[in-house]
């Protein structure tokens, strides 16, 4: 992953956080997706655009409106289901969670990890495997020995799970319809 730095004057700061918002996801979100258009679009050089695991551009623009769909559904669904209902973010980990009752993993870290990892893909959308080590692992790393057999015993129970689903090699995403879908 490539890390940079910005300085942002208050005007952007405000924009930033209002798209944000508008969309539901994170601020850091926002950053990678204009920074990956500036780059793409050939405004910004700054090395070479991953073509996402061969994913071609339109497969990739598409990708994105469809979650950003998807997204400002459910901030609709959020403003309606101002109780928690199944439609807002804390529901679909909420019915997430709940589909791990009785079964693996049995720990309450390893339960914890894979709750995680999915609230991470509903924010950021799709991620590759090195992303979600590094970005879980220091919230879990007194239970497990190190980043590596903290992911191995962590993704080993996605394919038993609705809502987490490979998209490409090494790469996850979260499929939240697929776990909303099981709740009615």
């Amino acid at each position: 992953m490539q890390r940079f730095s910005i300085s942002v004057d208050d005007d952007l700061a405000e924009w930033i956080e209002s798209m944000a918002d508008d969309r539901g996801v994170s601020k850091a979100k926002i950053i990678r997706d204009a920074v990956e258009t500036a780059q793409v679009t050939g405004l910004v050089k700054s090395g070479e655009f991953d073509a996402t695991d061969g994913e071609s551009l339109a497969e990739r623009v598409a990708d994105l409106e469809e979650r950003l769909d998807a997204l400002e559904q459910s901030s609709d669904h959020t403003a309606e289901d101002s109780e928690g209902g199944e439609n807002t973010a804390e529901g679909i980990v909420s019915a997430f969670s709940d589909q791990l009752k009785g079964r693996p993993p049995t720990t309450e870290h390893g339960e914890a990890a894979v709750v995680r990892v999915f609230e991470l893909l509903i924010e950021n959308g799709p991620m590759k495997t090195k992303e979600l080590r590094e970005t879980i692992y220091p919230e879990f790393e007194d239970q497990f020995a190190n980043a590596n057999s903290m992911w191995q015993s962590t993704q080993r129970h996605f394919d038993n799970l609705r809502g987490i689903e490979k998209v490409g090699h090494g790469k996850w995403d979260a499929d939240s319809g697929n776990v909303v879908s099981d709740e009615e």
